[in-house]
């Protein structure tokens, strides 16, 4: 049954303050999709607008959350003091809860539209890991966020939030012919290869022979530990099969000995893990540790080992864009277990990466020069969201907020239900005990 669409939003006291968002309506509604509001009703985000007056307003009070970590009951009195929305908790739970397929097309809408676009003659080269999001009271993984981070534009490419049941795998992801996959080993798998070349795209993943079996032109199971005891050069290459589903895919093997103190970081790790689960790591296993093993699909004489190693490494930028959006954004522990919350509440946070990403490439390229000052992403990254929580947020003088308290008080104060505000209760006891009363008696 389809319901009537009821515009019954309240208009705002003459009396309160004027408030102004020009650099939410000049800088942020810009870079927004001209069917944002129609979406928004065509998804059931935005049907009724009661005290909401449009899909914009609650893609602002959305990207609030995600920029300021701010509770539900916060965003109540954000949206009074901002003149966005006079609404319960309970009226702006119900309204993020309906956002969450609305806010997959916006996210999904937002990366079509990429503002840096590499060379026609360039290979892509994509960076593909997962980051978790944990909830209040949960385990720290109730949510993954699987990532292409596009390495050759330098932004993101694609992303695909899931429960802590959907595993690391390619096929989040669409291929294109002549990408270049580079993965852990978390993708380090037969199916992962069998992808790339369905796709007819490459791929450097690293890998455990245990998990990944190779075999030899005749067909032979490949045995990696006597292939790296055997003497040679430090960095070295095997060239062999990969069977799936009685298909064979040729693949190279690139080797390369970790660093003294990594691989001892790397063998203390298996002993850890080993202990643990009370046993005793075995010489192969300490072995493999040292070493870095890679799977490519890349030609060798194109890419020879070295060129494969090192484009490995670039790996680690896809850790630290990780790092940037948990701690520049301000993750914290979802508030949510509802899955519809928790989804609106991931993609709030994407979005609002993505339309930071854009004013930092903006940044970055007016900062490039000659290339003798390299720019820090980072300190880009930070002062971008800055910029954008001002410009999203926006400001209050002491008179709105004062002329506001009476429409505040549901938010700043607590319920006559809950337990006893001991701060409440002492001051009213002293307000009336005789001993706070001062004598002015003459003497």
């Amino acid at each position: 049954m389809s319901v009537r669409s009821q515009d019954t939003a309240t208009t705002p006291s003459a009396q309160l303050p004027a408030i102004t968002d020009d650099a939410w309506a000049q800088e942020i509604v810009p870079q927004l999709p001209a069917e944002l509001s129609a979406q928004a009703r065509t998804l059931k985000a935005f049907v009724r607008a009661r005290c909401l007056p449009s899909a914009l307003h609650l893609l602002r009070a959305l990207l609030v959350m995600a920029l300021s970590d701010y509770s539900v009951r916060a965003l109540g009195t954000w949206g009074v003091l901002s003149d966005v929305a006079d609404m319960s908790e309970a009226a702006w739970r119900k309204r993020m809860a309906r956002s969450s397929v609305w806010l997959d097309w916006l996210l999904s809408a937002l990366l079509m539209v990429s503002p840096v676009q590499p060379l026609p003659t360039t290979r892509r080269v994509r960076l593909i890991d997962a980051t978790r999001l944990g909830e209040v009271g949960g385990r720290g993984d109730a949510w993954r966020v699987h990532w292409e981070y596009d390495f050759t534009a330098g932004q993101l490419g694609s992303v695909v939030v899931t429960d802590r049941s959907q595993g690391e795998h390619l096929g989040h992801f669409v291929l294109a012919e002549g990408d270049i996959i580079v993965a852990d080993s978390g993708y380090g798998y037969r199916r992962s290869i069998n992808l790339l070349h369905a796709a007819k795209a490459d791929g450097v993943l690293r890998f455990h022979p245990r998990t990944c079996p190779l075999e030899d032109d005749a067909g032979m199971p490949w045995d990696a530990i006597a292939w790296l005891r055997t003497p040679g050069p430090a960095t070295r290459t095997w060239e062999g099969w990969v069977r799936v589903n009685g298909e064979r895919i040729a693949v190279r093997v690139v080797a390369a000995p970790l660093p003294p103190e990594a691989a001892k970081r790397a063998q203390k790790q298996k002993e850890r893990r080993a202990k643990g689960r009370k046993r005793t790591p075995a010489a192969s296993t300490k072995l493999l540790a040292g070493w870095l093993l890679l799977l490519t699909t890349l030609e060798a004489q194109a890419w020879p080992a070295e060129a494969v190693t090192r484009l490995y490494r670039a790996r680690w930028q896809v850790e630290l864009v990780f790092k940037r959006l948990k701690q520049l954004l301000r993750v914290r522990p979802l508030r949510c277990k509802r899955r519809d919350m928790a989804e609106a509440t991931v993609r709030a946070l994407l979005i609002a990466w993505v339309l930071q990403e854009r004013l930092a490439a903006s940044l970055r390229e007016a900062l490039a020069g000659d290339g003798q000052w390299p720019v820090s992403s980072w300190r880009v990254c930070q002062l971008s969201l800055e910029l954008m929580r001002q410009e999203v947020l926006g400001t209050w003088t002491r008179e709105r907020v004062r002329a506001c308290l009476p429409r505040l008080i549901r938010f700043l104060c607590n319920s006559p239900r809950e337990r006893i505000q001991q701060e409440t209760q002492i001051r009213t006891w002293l307000a009336s005990f005789p001993g706070m009363h001062v004598s002015h008696e003459a003497s």
